[in-house]
This record gives C-alpha cells, structure tokens and sequence, in this order.
C-alpha cells in the first residue's frame, strides 16, 4: 500500500483520498493523485459514478476521478477506490540523528534527497519539546541519542551551552530507506 498514515487505525480510505493524505512516506510513493486508478463516488444528489477503473493509462476523456481527489467530500463521497500498490520493499533502514539547529536539520534533508535519490522513503523531523513530551508521557520511550546515568541531564545540558545550543534545542530526524537488498 502506498500511503501508510500515522491514523492507519481509524481511518477509512475513502477518506484518504478525498482528503488526498499524503501519509509517511510520501517522498516515496507520491500523493494519492499518482496512485488512485479508479474511484466510485456518491453524488449529493444520491447518483452512483462509477469511475472504477483499473488502467495504469486511460486517455478515453476527462479523468473526473482526479476532481474527487483532495475535494475533502464537497463533489461526493468516495465509497469504492482502486489503489496502484508498489511491491513491499526487500530492506528498510532507518537512521534517528540530532541536529543543533533548525538549518541543519534542513541541510540534512537537502543531502539526504540529494545522495539517496529514489531510495529515500521517509523523513520525519522532531523538536526538543516534543522529545520529552514523549519520554516523559509514554511508557517505556526513552531518547536514544541521550547518555544514560545520574549525571546525564547535567552533561547533556553543558553539552549543549558547550555547542552553543538554543534553550529548547535540539532537533531530532528519521530518516527511513528503502529498496533491495543489493
């Protein structure tokens, strides 16, 4: 499947594409509109389009499905969707990095769709803030990029004034590859 959403657990995909959610790994798989190969929709007025198609290419006239795409529910509602699906990947890799600045965080992100082309799936950026909303409230999350120990928080905080850190600082990334296993 290409989209794979953070709400995967209570969302329908009618109304995936009818908002056109990009989800996770958009850098990957693109939006919904390069995905979607046919829809059926529900007209305010109780008629039934039948747009599914399963042709990759349909050039027989207007692709009405791709106005239904991102409408958000205000042409119909998407009842049925034919989905192009990509084959699961062979690998994943996943790197978590600190960066000490909103601009490296950004130059990270420039390099990484620079060296790694096509095989860049994911990018998920963090800040500080919520780093510790999520090691404080959830259970069993720890920051793995932390030292462990008494002294730690102190460290980490000369660390930073050290690094000339912002207060608040730093940013966190994933970066997710995927691909074959060549």
């Amino acid at each position: 499947m290409p989209l794979d959403l953070g709400a995967k657990g209570s969302c329908h995909i009618g109304g995936n594409v009818s908002t056109n959610a990009g989800g996770l790994r958009l850098l990957r798989y693109g939006s919904l509109h390069g995905s979607v190969l046919g829809l059926e929709a529900v007209l305010p007025d109780g008629t039934v389009l039948d747009l599914l198609r399963q042709l990759r290419k349909d050039n027989t006239g207007y692709d009405l499905k791709q106005l239904f795409i991102g409408s958000e529910g205000t042409l119909g509602v998407i009842t049925a969707v034919a989905i192009q699906c990509a084959p699961k990947p062979a690998s994943v890799q996943l790197a978590f990095l600190s960066c000490p600045s909103f601009a490296a965080a950004q130059q990270v992100l420039k390099h990484a769709k620079q060296s790694l082309g096509e095989i860049l799936s994911a990018v998920e950026f963090l800040d500080q803030e919520s780093m510790d909303m999520a090691t404080q409230h959830l259970p069993g999350v720890s920051n793995p990029l932390t030292q462990a120990g008494p002294d730690a928080a102190q460290q980490q905080q000369q660390q930073q004034q050290q690094d000339g850190l912002e207060s608040g600082g730093p940013f966190y990334m994933v970066v997710e590859t995927q691909g074959s296993n060549a």
